[in-house]
């Protein structure tokens, strides 16, 4: 079915630490959708590699007017990179993506359809499939509540929708407040709820639309535990209170849980994650 004409931008961020191998792999995976962006915005946040500089000029110059780029001279964090680049994307629609992760082939022309039937969705995400060199690998999917309620129930105590996977209306983003770097390593989830309760709507289509990058998972474990993560954590739990995302009850069951389960040694995390938290 052809789907009517709609411009949209991909949003992505990238640091000195990403691989170029992986960043090849995510660009083509982009530029060879079935729906091409129209443009790229590409945020640089601090001073790149040469071999990452390298990748990027060969995509800018293979593809010229599709890339706009915004050079920042020293790293400022996910959350702040990203909010400088929603104010910079030129379209209604933004897509997410990460700079080592690979979209399925159809991924944009899959959400840019659903918005054109759904006028009414501010926000779509899809499920992912986990992998840790090739796609396929694992055969570990990520699977995300589709809509209404069970998101909404869903969203209390985990983000509602795969980050790297989601397109959004940017006014409602900007609605909500945007992207920050007020919380470390809750950018994505801090946003969410608070469109959330701005009165968003989000759908998350029951696809595995995108190639999530995890390796083993025990690395990903380990940027989620930690005193550090906790402290923010906590931010996060308090943030979710005041904006009236959970009850009192239901924040002092979030701390009481989530919290000490954090500072467990990051392989006995990964076990109850593999075995209770992923669908």
């Amino acid at each position: 079915m052809l789907i009517k004409a709609k411009k949209f931008s991909v949003l992505m961020s990238i640091y000195f630490r990403e691989s170029p191998v992986n960043f090849r792999q995510s660009l083509e995976s982009i530029v060879n959708q079935t729906l091409v962006p129209n443009e790229i915005v590409l945020i640089k946040d601090g001073l790149l590699t040469e071999s990452l500089e390298e990748v990027l000029n060969e995509y800018i110059l293979n593809f010229p007017n599709l890339f706009k780029i915004i050079s920042l001279p020293v790293n400022k964090g996910l959350g702040n990179a990203l909010s400088i680049g929603v104010k910079e994307c030129s379209y209604e629609l933004v897509a997410r993506m990460d700079t080592d992760d690979i979209c399925v082939l159809n991924r944009f022309e899959k959400q840019v359809e659903f918005f054109n039937n759904n006028p009414n969705i501010d926000l779509v995400g899809t499920n992912v499939e986990e992998f840790n060199v090739e796609p396929g690998d694992l055969k570990r999917f990520r699977k995300m509540p589709e809509s209404g309620e069970p998101l909404l129930k869903y969203s209390k105590f985990r983000n509602p929708v795969n980050h790297p996977t989601v397109m959004f209306r940017i006014a409602k983003v900007l609605e909500a407040g945007n992207y920050n770097g007020e919380i470390l390593l809750f950018e994505d989830f801090s946003l969410f709820i608070r469109m959330l309760q701005k009165g968003a709507s989000f759908h998350n289509i029951q696809e595995n639309l995108l190639h999530f990058r995890t390796g083993l998972g025990i690395d990903v474990i380990k940027r989620r535990s930690g005193l550090f993560y906790v402290k923010n954590e906590w931010k996060f739990a308090l943030l979710s209170l005041k904006i009236g995302n959970l009850n009192f009850f239901e924040w002092l069951f979030y701390v009481s849980t989530k919290l000490p389960l954090r500072l467990l040694p990051s392989k006995v995390i990964l076990f109850v994650y593999n075995q209770f938290l992923r669908h």
